[in-house]
């Protein structure tokens, strides 16, 4: 989450990104919970590092959905001055995870089931047809970058910044054939929100639940990309399609939980 806005024009953004999530992670800058401060350390800006922090708490839920966030609290735990706790509430704003009311009171973005729907509907519409049309545009060199993609994305810890890095970059892959700059600002955000509302659910999962979902994810990511590489144009799409689905269901039958509203 580095800032973890995602930059999809070169894959080197990604590799780069994840090295400096792993030299920060090894620093130990920002691990604590309850604000240790921010390490001299880091290798990114102030501002960047704590907009990392405040979007990893708004993803896991950390920060609660509809919860008040008080800048000064937030410069408080991470003992910073409040400049660039505003410069990360901009920029979280921006993404859709913040929003703030005509009164200037800042909020985490609440999560209803019409947030989920309104997400997913767009997903179908751009990332089907455009997973339709990369296929068709793939050269060997984009079916090698979705197999490495893949094996990224299945070497992860779930729900770790790296997972997540992998879950976006996999997604893109699929599409980069077919893809420009416009679908890219779309669906950077849509996968932010996507980020969010996964952590979420899978933190209300247990072990059991946890496990099965793991082994769902491994299969149908595995089938994507054997798709893909097999350059079949129609099933890619209608897995793709069907994926997006039963995705929405899932997270729709998670955040339905009567357990889930009453930890909100």
């Amino acid at each position: 989450m580095n800032s973890r806005s995602v930059h999809l024009n070169h894959d080197s953004n990604y590799s780069n990104r994840n090295e400096a999530n792993r030299t920060s992670e090894r620093s130990g800058a920002m691990k604590d919970p309850v604000g240790a401060g921010i390490s001299a350390r880091l290798h990114t800006s102030t501002g960047e590092a704590v907009t990392k922090q405040i979007r990893s708490d708004l993803l896991d839920g950390t920060i609660p959905a509809g919860s008040r966030v008080l800048a000064k609290s937030l410069a408080e735990r991470f003992r910073v001055s409040i400049v660039p706790v505003r410069e990360a509430i901009k920029r979280l704003e921006a993404e859709g995870l913040l929003v703030s009311s005509p009164q200037r009171a800042t909020f985490a973005a609440e999560i209803g089931l019409a947030d989920i729907a309104g997400v997913y509907d767009v997903r179908q519409i751009l990332e089907v047809e455009l997973a339709r049309r990369a296929v068709t545009r793939a050269d060997d060199a984009a079916l090698k970058k979705c197999d490495d993609a893949l094996a990224s994305l299945l070497s992860a810890e779930l729900c770790s910044p790296d997972f997540f890095e992998a879950h976006r970059w996999f997604h893109w892959c699929l599409i980069e054939p077919a893809s420009g700059k416009a679908a890219q600002a779309v669906l950077e955000r849509l996968w932010t929100n996507v980020d969010r509302f996964m952590a979420i659910a899978i933190k209300s999962m247990n072990d059991e639940q946890e496990q099965e979902y793991k082994e769902q994810f491994r299969k149908i990511h595995t089938q994507l990309a054997r798709t893909f590489g097999a350059r079949d144009e129609e099933g890619l799409r209608q897995l793709l399609k069907t994926h997006l689905h039963e995705t929405e269901e899932s997270l729709k039958a998670a955040f339905s939980n009567p357990a889930w509203q009453a930890k909100e």
